[in-house]
């Protein structure tokens, strides 16, 4: 092996096992929101709660992030700065949409009157989440800052955003449990869709960023992805990097 590579190994290798570790990350949230979607949704849709199925739409969109990612770091992408950015500004729409739902929904049932009822499973799922999800949105956060891909990153942020919308489901679903004020469910929410609007809006507006930063000493490679000729990923280290040559 020449010195030039000896060099090179060690960075490359740990940015395959970065690479590793935020889909890991992704494909037990993957599992995890799956679930927790089909529980919540059995849950909202026969108890007719607006918060209980806006979470559950959350955790819909939390899962359609996680496959944005997925496709993210897929062997043609994993340098792409185009990539990262089309993948921030999907996980945006995504929000938008989310928020648009809930918001109608909820307008819908304050207009009709319709009294949800109360769900105990909806409640220990929001509770579940609670335990959950911060320490996954952590690890991803991590994971993203060593890879400098804001697309994990925001990613994470939606597992911190399911955390949020978890407290507003306890308080919206627990007020009607406890004392029958029907119309905490559809403001809880309005909460989960201003939100849902806020993580969209920083998504969307994301920094675009270069998936591996300069400063790592990583090497750059022109992508197959578009990113040619990309403030970043279009200006690339050759094999003379550091100043070794073959």
């Amino acid at each position: 092996m020449s010195v030039s590579s000896a060099v090179l190994a060690s960075p490359v290798m740990t940015r395959e096992r970065l690479i590793f570790r935020a889909k890991a990350l992704v494909v037990f949230g993957l599992v995890w929101h799956t679930i927790e979607a089909g529980a919540t949704l059995a849950a909202g849709i026969p108890a007719s709660s607006s918060a209980l199925v806006g979470f559950g739409a959350d955790v819909t969109v939390e899962t359609i992030g996680g496959l944005i990612v997925l496709w993210r770091f897929s062997r043609v992408c994993a340098l792409s700065e185009r990539a990262e950015r089309t993948s921030q500004q999907l996980i945006g729409l995504s929000y938008f949409l989310l928020a648009a739902y809930v918001a109608y929904d909820s307008s819908q049932m304050l207009l009709s009157g319709e009294h949800p009822d109360p769900s105990g499973l909806g409640l220990g799922i929001a509770v579940l989440s609670l335990i959950v999800m911060p320490p996954l949105r952590r690890a991803k956060g991590r994971v993203g800052d060593r890879l400098g891909s804001s697309a994990v990153k925001r990613e994470g942020m939606e597992n911190m955003m399911c955390a949020y919308l978890s407290i507003c489901l306890v308080a919206g679903v627990g007020l009607n449990a406890i004392f029958g004020w029907w119309w905490a469910d559809p403001l809880a929410a309005y909460g989960v869709a201003a939100i849902a609007t806020i993580a969209g809006r920083r998504a969307w507006l994301g920094v675009n960023c270069c998936a591996i930063p300069p400063s790592t000493g990583l090497l750059l490679q022109r992508d197959d992805c578009a990113c040619d000729g990309g403030r970043c990923c279009g200006t690339h280290s050759d094999l003379n990097h550091g100043g070794i040559s073959n």
